[in-house]
């Protein structure tokens, strides 16, 4: 057990023989200079022996002239804190084996260096790699796809001309300044529906009839979901899209984990074996990868960066379909281009006016609310659409009249595809054609029999009017700045896990800091109190992070409740501390 007997000053700490006279404020850590390494007497430092080396397999590839992604592999077997990628005069720490450089030179070499950190801040040498980005950007996987391609880089990319945003009123949408400007995802409910309608044509060289390509750096968050679906008509009209699927959709689920299809009734089942060869490691905040969901005559395929990931054997019933991007738990997620392969076809200008009820109770005329005339002016037509239920069960036999201001028509009914809680629901819509009179209109719902709406919406049919339209709300958001990462500690008895530990013998204290997939910064060191008064101060010299051991001689720590506190400061005396705490109970005699 290392034995410390010194004085040492830690930025506004005196430590003399194991004692904190003074705690330090966590707002305003030391300089590193200052930041000496401190044991008290009780603690045992257990370091990694495990030789740290050098990554391998570096590869620089491009999603444009301006960026070039890193991709590396770590040494097998080798536990570390993370890497420092260098280029240029610039330097960055990552916990995941992926970055994304941007803002390069399209015309110059870029030389790229990757080492592997250790927890105390140690370097491997380094893995080299070098290219040009304009030579490493392969741009003929647009070649297939209708122009011009989605590129969202501001609120007039998602004008009503191609696209409705489902929020549900929110704001959800932000632009992050990033090689350019990125959409991102602020909220955990988005949906994004194309208003350029995928239609089947003749098979390409990869035997695809029909494509949606999407590049993205999500899912962000754990739990997140990134979709990507083919709606037939009418149910590109829908709200939010939600399981069970409607009939004859396609929709591609991408998870941290890899891809998965789901799909509505009444898609054919066929013999079509597709390989599957690629891997999905998790996505990395910041980094995007191309994905790709190609319809075949007889099959579909998921595919990231060109390599297949998923496939099912089915064949759509449908020659046309509506692409939709709905984002699930992923706020953080960023996008930035969307395009649509298969015979040429336009867009189709809509946008959405969202209603709603005026009373959470069933009846048997349900006011959906009203819209003024300026939101109508120019359009050519509205669709009403809402999605119903009975308390009671099945609402299919139900015949509805929507009452649109002093005109009225009976719902189009579609056979319910999706349940909430006890209740089928089921949508219906009618369409009215344009112009009205010039007041505003009062939107209702009729039945014979009493029924909830569960949402309701107009899909206006624009034309010419788009332009006046209102563009989504958008917040400007600036460059994040990377943070430390937050640790994770945990105490366990020598005697092995479970309940009140007993007297004496050692603790083992484990302080993981590997929480963060991206960009983090530079972690200057880690202290750890019991019970408030300081027992380590680890310096960890600009590492990324990593996992931390230590021995707790019980034989000098007194019986009851005790709690382990552990924070982590940063290089950057901005930058916030973050901290976790533990508790355990040593047993009394």
């Amino acid at each position: 057990m290392e034995r410390r007997k010194v004085l040492v000053w830690v930025g506004g700490l005196v430590l003399v023989a194991g004692a904190v006279v003074v705690l330090r404020n966590e707002s305003a850590p030391p300089p590193a200079r200052e930041f000496g390494r401190f044991l008290d007497e009780r603690v045992e430092h257990v370091a990694d022996a495990q030789p740290l080396r050098r990554p391998t397999d570096l590869k620089l590839t491009a999603l444009d002239r301006t960026s070039l992604r890193a991709t590396w592999t770590p040494t097998d077997g080798l536990t570390h804190g993370g890497f420092e990628v260098r280029w240029g005069d610039r330097t960055r720490l990552v916990r995941a084996t992926e970055t994304e450089l941007t803002d390069l030179d399209p015309n110059g070499e870029v030389t790229v260096e990757v080492r592997a950190v250790g927890p105390l801040g140690e370097r491997s040498e380094p893995v080299v790699g070098k290219a040009v980005p304009r030579l490493a950007h392969d741009a003929t996987w647009a070649d297939q796809l209708v122009q011009p391609i989605d590129r969202f880089d501001g609120p007039e990319a998602l004008s009503p001309r191609r696209w409705r945003v489902v929020d549900g009123g929110g704001e959800c949408l932000g632009l992050r300044p990033l090689n350019g400007r990125r959409l991102e995802v602020t909220c955990d409910l988005l949906d994004l529906q194309s208003n350029v309608p995928l239609r089947l044509g003749v098979p390409g060289a990869d035997g695809a009839v029909g494509r949606v390509v999407v590049t993205t750096d999500g899912p962000t968050s754990a739990d997140g979901r990134v979709l990507v679906a083919l709606l037939p008509e009418p149910f590109q009209d829908l709200g939010h899209l939600t399981k069970p699927y409607p009939p004859g959709t396609v929709v591609l689920t991408i998870a941290r984990h890899g891809a998965t299809f789901d799909f509505g009734e009444g898609l054919s089942p066929t013999t079509k074996v597709v390989p599957v060869v690629g891997t999905a490691p998790p996505p990395t905040p910041g980094v995007r990868h191309r994905w790709e969901l190609r319809v075949l005559p007889d099959a579909v395929v998921a595919l990231r960066d060109g390599e297949a990931l998923a496939t099912a054997p089915v064949a759509v019933p449908w020659t046309t379909a509506h692409p939709r991007m709905a984002f699930r738990d992923t706020r953080g997620t960023r996008v930035d281009t969307f395009g649509v392969g298969g015979a040429p076809e336009s867009p189709v200008p809509v946008s959405l006016v969202q209603l709603g009820t005026t009373r959470p109770m069933d009846d048997t005329l349900v006011p959906l609310g009203t819209v003024a005339p300026n939101r109508l002016e120019g359009a050519g037509g509205v669709r009403v659409v809402a999605r119903v239920a009975q308390q009671r069960g099945d609402v299919r036999d139900v015949p509805f009249t929507v009452e649109f201001g002093d005109r009225s028509a009976p719902a189009v009914t579609v056979p319910p595809f999706s349940r909430t809680g006890p209740m089928a629901a089921q949508l219906v819509y009618a369409d009215f054609p344009l112009p009205l009179p010039d007041r505003e209109v009062e939107v209702r719902l009729r039945a014979p029999e009493a029924f909830f709406v569960l949402d309701a919406h107009l899909v206006v049919a624009d034309g010419q009017a788009t332009a006046r339209r209102p563009l989504p709300r958008m917040t400007d958001r600036g460059p994040q700045a990377p943070e430390v990462p937050a640790p994770a500690v945990t105490v366990v008895h020598e005697s092995g896990p479970g309940g009140a530990f007993p007297r004496g013998g050692k603790a083992r204290v484990v302080v993981e800091l590997d929480g963060t997939p991206g960009e983090v910064a530079a972690v200057k060191g880690v202290e750890v109190d019991l019970d408030g008064q300081g027992v380590v101060v680890l310096p960890t010299n600009g590492s990324a992070g990593g996992r931390y051991e230590f021995l707790l001689d019980l034989d000098r720590v007194s019986t009851g409740n005790h709690q382990v506190g552990v924070r982590v400061l940063p290089v950057d005396e901005g930058g916030r501390t973050r901290s976790a705490e533990y508790s355990f109970e040593i047993r009394p005699l």
